[in-house]
């Protein structure tokens, strides 16, 4: 019989996979970013479905991971595998002609590409090509927008920047899926590997008790804090209803990165108290203000550490969670709160980078695949969903993504300008955010559902007027904001474009 061989999913890329069959009611694990083409700069741009296939077809060889499916084990007796896989385009390329526009119609329209699941039987990717944007100011006048819509369990936020830049024609691209390959199990094989598997699953188990006990020693000393077990309960904690609306602010990252240098913080910090402020904000025009302070989910990289799974299969989702006090309540000075956001930002960051929070979750990387699906489903049984005046630990989520230098990527021959990230969605929040720069252009995006907030321009305007006032009083001297309500390099805050036309439309 011919054997068929593939790499083995690490248990935390095949939770993915597991969560979204125990969940079919929650929104898919599916990524999805998009990467604005200037078409003007394009003496021929690509312009049909045959020629956009091409185009990607012939960069599959760069990226490897995007060229294999997966294969189940039967009854899941052994994680699945990624297997070779032939490309159909027809299944993965998408070419849609959209033509003159507004700036809701497009938003509307890249939303509703979060929440569709992908088909885990093919490849789980699919890349969507909409050309003929025009109509949009903040947009150049011709453009073409590539989305890219990738499966969580292939890889990470920063896997997917690299498989993007790769079909962008970055030659230092160097996306993952050229592990080794090992033979997939039959039943036999998996059964008779099953209390093996268990066995190698007791220390860690006994290892994650210990650290458990090591943490509880520590929070008592004050060595680590713990992130507050409940946050106060707003509009954007009961998931929402309807469909996703998709908003926008656009900033120069240099001058965030000035006001991250003058404050001795991070870009991160700068955008966690832009979104602190733009939360109070918009609450507090609702007379909604929360009696205490909101919090984020902040997924944080790992890959600096061993990401290595019983010592053979590397987790292609190396990522953390922190859990950041917002300090919304902090309003007054845009200073002191930024301040306070990077003392939380730090105190969650040495608690994870501590061995012993990373111990706690040793049982998930140790755990037969059986024993993850059933541990899965006990916790979906479990579920209540929350009520009352508080929420556990977070209110929305902010993530970042860095996609690195803009130069040299192109789709055709128009050059790639910007890139627009999308956070993943949430089945207890309504609100969630995203940040993303490529070259100097950093975008803040987010979802919300439309029943939450059914203004997002007025979110937008807020989270912008934010970081205006954080520009006013944090950046270096020589760096004033002009009578415009621009910086030096011109970036106009308290108005995203179009956004003084977003109500008449």
């Amino acid at each position: 019989m011919t054997r068929t061989y593939g790499v083995r999913l690490a248990p935390r890329d095949a939770l993915h996979v597991f969560v979204e069959e125990a969940n079919p009611e929650d929104p898919p694990a599916v990524m999805l970013s998009f990467y604005v083409c200037d078409t003007e700069q394009d003496a021929n741009p690509i312009g049909t479905n045959a020629e956009a296939v091409t185009w990607f077809l012939d960069r599959l060889e760069r990226t490897p991971a995007l060229r294999r499916r997966l294969h189940r084990v039967p009854a899941d007796l052994d994680y699945p595998y990624w297997v070779e896989a032939d490309v159909d385009p027809e299944h993965h390329i998408r070419f849609t002609t959209v033509g003159h526009t507004s700036r809701t119609e497009l938003h509307r329209r890249l939303a509703s590409m979060k929440e569709a699941p992908l088909d885990l039987t093919r490849p789980p990717w699919e890349v969507h090509v909409l050309t003929d944007v025009s109509g949009v100011d903040e947009l150049p006048a011709a453009s073409t927008i590539v989305a890219l819509r990738i499966h969580h369990s292939l890889t990470d936020g920063l896997g997917a920047a690299e498989i993007a830049r790769a079909l962008f024609d970055d030659p230092d691209a160097k996306p993952a899926g050229t592990e080794a390959l090992s033979s997939v199990p039959g039943v036999v094989r998996a059964v008779s590997a099953l209390p093996f598997r268990f066995v190698r699953m007791v220390p860690a188990v006994l290892a994650a008790l210990r650290a458990r006990k090591a943490l509880t020693t520590l929070t008592a000393a004050g060595t680590i804090t713990p992130p507050a077990p409940c946050r106060p309960r707003t509009r954007f904690d009961t998931g929402g209803s309807g469909s996703r609306q998709f908003g926008r602010v656009r900033m120069d990252l240099r001058d965030v990165r000035a006001v991250a240098r003058s404050t001795g913080t991070s870009v991160n910090d700068v955008i966690l108290s832009v979104v602190s402020g733009g939360l109070h904000s918009y609450l507090e025009q609702h007379g909604e203000t929360p009696p205490a302070s909101l919090a984020a989910i902040v997924p944080r990289s790992t890959r600096r550490r061993s990401g290595v799974e019983g010592g053979k299969t590397r987790a292609a989702n190396e990522v953390t969670l922190m859990y950041v006090d917002l300090h919304t309540t902090d309003h007054a000075d845009p200073l002191e709160r930024l301040r306070l956001v990077r003392e939380s930002s730090n105190l969650e960051k040495q608690r994870v980078a501590r061995p012993e929070t990373a111990a706690t979750t040793a049982p998930v990387d140790a755990s037969p695949a059986v024993d993850l699906k059933v541990s899965i489903r006990r916790a979906r049984n479990r579920r209540i969903e929350s009520s009352g005046a508080v929420v556990a630990l977070a209110n929305t989520a902010v993530t970042n993504v860095p996609r690195g230098r803009v130069e040299g990527l192109r789709f055709g021959g128009s050059p790639v300008v910007e890139a627009l990230g999308t956070p993943m969605l949430s089945r207890t929040s309504a609100l969630v955010h995203s940040v993303t720069s490529l070259g100097n252009t950093l975008n803040l995006t987010f979802l919300v559902s439309v029943s939450s907030m059914p203004d997002p321009e007025d979110y937008e305007r807020r989270l912008a007027s934010a970081f205006e006032d954080l520009y006013r009083a944090g950046a270096p001297d020589g760096n004033q904001v002009d009578s415009r309500g621009c910086s030096p390099s011109g970036t106009m805050w308290h108005r995203p474009p179009r956004a003084s036309g977003y109500l008449e439309e």
